[in-house]
């Protein structure tokens, strides 16, 4: 009877087994993609100064910060760029503050609001009464500034990230490897650059943003190219190979090969690769299947 019994309840447990496996795989994968949105980095802008606590600088700013935090429109779309003042103030020289807020291209709504009410709280705490600062956050970045920038490629506020290790059996691959991800970065940025957002069809404007996924031998390479929508198209590509040469001693490592994964943040254009998949394709405004 015991053997019997015995039987019964490993039959019983194996597929059980299998499917507690298995739901763990997929909260992982799904943990990975969607339900994680760390913090990464921040800068505060000593050069442009403080503002006095009560002063009309901190004013305007709380009221940018209120009517940024109601507009439904910029988390659907999942971006803003904002030019602020007090109009009702009469003076010669009103003071501005510029704001930029975008999320991830795979982020939209709901998660898209919540990151901008971490990443805004955070940064006043962490950049108390600058007058200007970023952050960024694995799902957004945002910034606020006294100086306007829209248009303009930031090549101040860029940092780059190696986000695991070299491959070890890369040293017979290294020229290729490299090359083929460098190939890759750069159809992902042309595609960025041309395509228009899937989700937005009636915006006559490109995307600036495509994530793919391509084999290399036996491994998947994931990657992901970004820039920021006051930029227009040549912007973009000029901000995306500026980094990609600066940065090159981050994602490669010399002279084993291509690193892992890596990210690059920076105000106006951001890229990352990785060995396992970080953005969502069904979310995603422009993946593809390399």
């Amino acid at each position: 009877m015991y053997p019997s019994f015995q039987n019964n309840v490993l039959f019983v447990l194996i597929p059980t087994l299998v499917v507690v496996a298995t739901q763990l795989l997929l909260i992982r994968r799904v943990s990975s993609l969607k339900m994680t949105n760390a913090y990464l980095d921040h800068k505060c802008s000593a050069n442009q100064g403080k503002y006095k606590p009560g002063s009309y600088y901190e004013k305007i700013f709380d009221s940018a910060i209120q009517e940024l935090s109601k507009n439904t429109e910029a988390f659907r779309g999942g971006s803003i760029y904002m030019d602020y003042t007090d109009l009702q103030e009469i003076r010669s020289d009103p003071e501005r503050i510029y704001f930029t807020f975008q999320c991830r291209g795979d982020i939209y709504g709901p998660q898209c609001r919540s990151c901008f009410a971490t990443a805004q709280s955070e940064l006043i705490k962490r950049c108390p009464r600058d007058k200007g600062a970023i952050i960024w956050y694995d799902h957004c970045l945002f910034q606020f500034s006294s100086i306007g920038t829209a248009g303009g490629i930031n090549y101040d506020d860029s940092v780059c990230y190696n986000t695991a290790r070299a491959r070890p059996n890369a040293k017979s691959h290294i020229s290729d490897s490299v090359f083929k991800f460098l190939t890759l970065l750069d159809n992902l940025t042309s595609i960025a650059v041309i395509k228009r957002n899937k989700f937005f069809k009636n915006v006559d404007q490109p995307a600036l943003f495509a994530a793919g996924e391509k084999t290399f031998g036996n491994k998947k390479l994931y990657v992901m190219v970004q820039c920021t929508r006051d930029l227009n198209a040549k912007a973009c590509e000029e901000c995306m190979a500026y980094n990609i040469k600066h940065f090159e001693d981050c994602y490669e490592n010399k002279p084993v090969g291509l690193k892992s994964g890596a990210r690059v943040l920076g105000r106006s254009c951001n890229f990352r690769f990785e060995r396992y998949p970080f953005v969502n394709p069904k979310t995603s405004s422009i993946y593809l299947k390399f």
